[in-house]
């Protein structure tokens, strides 16, 4: 709630016998501590929710009983009574970071400063630049670039400007291309709020709960280097690069363009809402709550396959010639899913044959120049498989 006479409250079914509810020490991450009955047994489990109810990981812990739970100071660890134990629970906060063209972008806040600090270090060189953002939502790279979505105030219609965006009437963010030394180099405005963002060499997506913006963007380089015949409208389209967006229920077809992006806010909210977005050079993954995995392709985003998975992603991660996409879930389980048979990945050689899986990973990342290699963070081991 946002105060005590909100009328529109956020109501989360947590399905568990909640036993303590904490907040942490910034109010970015409430903890529910309980018990949920699978298979007639009782589990302890945490569950965490960001400040509008969207759940974030599930943490399950040993025993039955758990009946207490408090924040350490920094919100980086959590103390669990369960039965006649204390556990220490180690938490991982999602970093907004990237990396591209030898250089690592990472975001982070300091007690003096109100806004967001954003780091560019040169792998090489040692060389590092920090850039200072307000109201910083999200941060991914691919390539030789980088980009930053950051909330920005909704433009004044009385000032006569047109504005590009998803749903005129949501909440609007910016999307800044950057290089690698944290120079802009164009900028997008949406009308749309971007739970999870991803990019590839050549597109930036963005998707709130029902849209998908896809940026098909232009650098210097390229603008210089195109040539345009003809000219008009559609040379200065090659020009500035092509924006698309569409309701995750509607066809990709429908919409043309800039000129089709508040069309596409006029649809309602969608049954099965959007979890997670993967995007490769010619390949856009889009995983809805239900499980469904949709391929489209890129540029043109025609549908190309809709799979099912057995899990709700949270994050995805596509190889470096899209023949396979690993998966990890709101318990950090992950898994591998091969875009070309629609099956999941198995390990070699098992008797039975059995998925590949592995537990409690924080984070994953393809080898550039191998389809098959892949390293993996399993809370803080890192493995690398070959």
């Amino acid at each position: 709630m946002r105060r005590d006479t909100d009328d529109a409250p956020i109501l989360v079914d947590t399905g568990t016998l909640a036993a303590s509810i904490r907040w942490n020490t910034s109010g970015s991450v409430l903890a529910v501590a309980g018990n949920q009955n699978a298979a007639e047994k009782a589990v302890s489990v945490v569950l965490f929710y960001s400040p509008f109810g969207q759940h974030l990981r599930t943490l399950k812990v040993p025993g039955s009983g758990i009946s207490a739970c408090s924040w350490e100071g920094g919100s980086l660890r959590l103390a669990l009574a369960v039965d006649s134990y204390i556990y220490f629970a180690n938490i991982r906060p999602d970093y907004k970071w990237g990396a591209f063209a030898g250089t690592v972008a990472c975001a982070y806040t300091s007690p003096e400063r109100a806004d967001w600090s954003l780091l560019f270090w040169a792998e090489k060189t040692d060389e590092r630049r920090v850039k200072h953002v307000k109201r910083l939502v999200h941060v991914a790279a691919a390539g030789e670039h980088a980009v930053m979505v950051q909330a920005v105030d909704a433009p004044s219609s009385a000032g006569g400007g047109e504005m590009n965006g998803v749903g005129m009437g949501g909440p609007h963010h910016s999307v800044v291309l950057c290089s690698a030394i944290g120079a802009p180099l164009d900028t997008k405005t949406i009308a749309m709020e971007p739970k999870c963002v991803a990019m590839s060499p050549y597109h930036v997506c963005a998707a709130s709960a029902d849209h998908i913006y896809v940026w098909q963007y232009r650098t210097l380089m390229s603008r210089l280097t195109s040539v345009d015949e003809g000219g008009g409208a559609s040379s200065l389209r090659r020009k500035e690069g092509r924006e698309r967006a569409f309701h995750i229920d509607d066809a990709p077809s429908a919409t043309q363009g800039v000129e089709a992006l508040a069309i596409a806010g006029t649809r309602g909210r969608t049954a099965d809402p959007i979890v997670a977005v993967a995007a490769a050079p010619a390949c856009l993954l889009v995983a809805r709550d239900s499980g469904a995995l949709v391929r489209y392709s890129l540029p043109h985003l025609g549908p190309e396959g809709t799979f099912q998975l057995r899990c709700r992603p949270a994050t995805m991660h596509i190889n470096c010639d899209t023949s396979r996409v690993a998966i990890i879930d709101a318990n950090g389980l992950l898994t591998l899913f091969d875009l070309n048979g629609g099956v999941e990945v198995a390990v070699p050689a098992s008797e039975p044959p059995a998925r590949f899986e592995r537990k409690d990973v924080w984070q994953f990342c393809w080898a550039s120049d191998n389809p098959e290699s892949f390293a993996v963070m399993e809370k803080t081991k890192m493995t690398l498989f070959r």
